[in-house]
């Protein structure tokens, strides 16, 4: 009878074990399916670009309920190679997918599907339609970089700044919902979903790749009628300059770049100086960590507020490590590099340059900055004292402040501003959702470090390409170094191409090459690689 009993329970545990490891039972066969009353791309309203061999539709609803059919609509653009066509007689186009052509290796199933992000200062972007594409000259050159490379653009519309966050995110994972329902009639792989951008644009496709199927976005999706029941993760993101973590982006502007401001008021400089020390104990209970698992933390010193200890190294390591690729990828001469070094060096010597390697260090990450980094001339950076921002009011140009290290700080000096950051942050929107709240949707960081509460509650995206102009003044140099160690000691992402480029600023930066090429080559990378 023992043995019979003892039979009975080690069969339940192996049925139990099998079901926790992913086992075959009639729940974890189902697959999730899409729900939603959105009709799918009419297969004979296509249209075609002859000079490029692209077709394309535009206007395509991506939401049930859509809060401005203005912006909540996508486009998409399919190599020709990918489509059986037969032509309409009156400029359209009845196609359908088809895989009997290949593109460098991708066909119609398995093209990537690329999404720009174009909102410059998480602004709105407007949705294309055909008036658009009329008066955007050279557009389906530009698409045709891409389109000859056998790669699936999808152009999305969104609102932005104007309608509050989160709705710019919003609208566009709604649209990755759309793509993925509409995967059997769109061409290429909807598990294979790039998205890019620079600046706002970059930062939200950084939150794209950061906050795949968070559930803190569910009652915004369900406001608007996005697809359920299908994910909105993606597998990659491109991401220059990106202006993000705005959560502490006042502090780490004042901790890198603060010393580079002239005097102020007693009170501008107490708050500046708060602020670094804020970013210090941010740092320390982040939990970064180096290439070998190791804390990065801040120090106090003697040169300035934190500046000494092992992130701060690594700060200023990325920094002559950037000089360093300047100095190799211009296949500068021994004098010649010595000649460039010495004008960086003409009000006081902080670059000291090795002629037998060719290589370079700076005294300091201050003056780094006084010299390449300068603060802007505003009293604080983003969340001004008092300057509102519409990005965190909760729509129709609402503006309200969002930092809540900066609000600690005004009400420790007993600041006139103090009332109303606190009253700001407070304030709910429509699913009850407060600023603060409003503000960790934003930031990637939130989702990526385990100090965080929404570690582990999204689909992280497995590919990253950071890019930077180190002598950006919009961002502390912080962001982008942030972004790439969380990234790095995420063991649900495969590959973290992250660098800063020296020289330059606030653009599509690259060591050398082109941009659009670059990112090419970086996607083939990782879908072929």
């Amino acid at each position: 009878m023992k043995r019979i009993i003892a039979l009975v329970l080690i069969v339940v545990m192996v049925m139990l074990l099998s079901v926790g490891c992913g086992g075959t039972t009639e729940r974890s066969e189902k697959k999730p399916q899409p729900v939603t009353d959105l009709s799918k791309p009419d297969l004979t309203k296509w249209n075609y670009n002859k000079e490029f061999d692209i077709y394309y539709q535009t206007g395509i609803g991506y939401c049930e309920k859509p809060a401005d059919e203005l912006y909540e609509q996508l486009a998409v653009f399919v190599p020709g190679a990918y489509m059986d066509a037969s032509d309409n007689g009156d400029g359209t186009y009845t196609c359908k997918v088809s895989d009997n052509s290949e593109i460098k290796g991708y066909s119609a199933t398995t093209a990537p599907i690329l999404m720009p992000v174009e909102t410059p200062g998480y602004a709105s972007a407007k949705a294309l339609n055909d008036e658009i594409l009329t008066m955007r000259q050279g557009i389906f050159e530009q698409l045709s970089e891409y389109a000859s490379e056998g790669f699936v653009l999808v152009l999305s519309g969104c609102r932005g700044t104007n309608e509050g966050a989160p709705t710019g995110v919003t609208d566009l994972k709604a649209a990755i919902r759309y793509i993925r329902y509409a995967d059997d009639v769109i061409a290429g792989d909807a598990e294979s979903i790039f998205v890019y951008g620079m600046s706002g644009g970059g930062a939200q496709a950084a939150i794209l790749g950061a906050s795949g199927d968070s559930e803190l976005y569910t009652p915004y999706l369900e406001a608007i009628g996005a697809v359920q029941g299908v994910s909105d993760a993606v597998a990659g993101v491109m991401a220059w300059c990106p202006v993000t973590n705005l959560d502490t982006a006042n502090a780490e502007y004042e901790w890198m770049m603060g010393c580079t401001r002239p005097k102020r008021t007693d009170e501008l400089n107490a708050i500046s100086d708060k602020l670094a020390h804020a970013y210090a104990d941010y740092v320390n209970s982040a939990g970064f960590t180096d290439e070998n698992g190791k804390p990065l933390t801040l120090t106090e010193s003697k040169e300035g507020i934190f500046q000494a200890g092992s992130y701060y190294d690594h700060v200023k390591g990325v920094i002559e490590t950037s000089l360093n690729h300047y100095l190799s990828d211009r296949d500068f001469t021994a004098d010649s590099a010595q000649e460039y070094i010495d004008g960086l060096n003409t009000d006081k010597k902080w670059i000291s340059y090795d002629k037998r390697t060719n290589t370079a260090s700076i005294t300091s990450i201050a003056d780094f900055a006084k010299h390449c980094k300068t603060a802007s001339d505003m009293p604080v950076a983003f969340d001004g004292l008092q300057g509102k921002h519409t990005l965190f009011g909760s729509g129709d140009g609402e503006r309200s402040h969002f930092d809540r290290i900066l609000a600690d700080i005004l009400t420790e000096l007993n600041s006139e501003y103090a009332a109303d950051f606190a009253a700001d942050l407070v304030k709910a929107n429509f699913v009850g959702h407060t600023v603060e709240t409003r503000v960790n949707l934003y930031s990637p960081l939130f989702y990526l470090m385990k100090s965080r509460e929404g570690y582990g509650t999204s689909n992280i995206a497995k590919y990253w390409r950071i890019r930077s102009g180190i002598e950006q003044k919009t961002n502390s140099l912080t962001t982008e170094i942030n972004l790439a160690l969380a990234l790095k000691s995420c063991d649900k992402v495969n590959n973290v191409d992250f660098e800063t480029v020296w020289a330059q600023d606030h653009t599509e930066a690259e060591r050398s090459g082109n941009s659009t090429e670059n990112y090419i080559a970086w996607v083939n990378t990782c879908t072929k690689g």
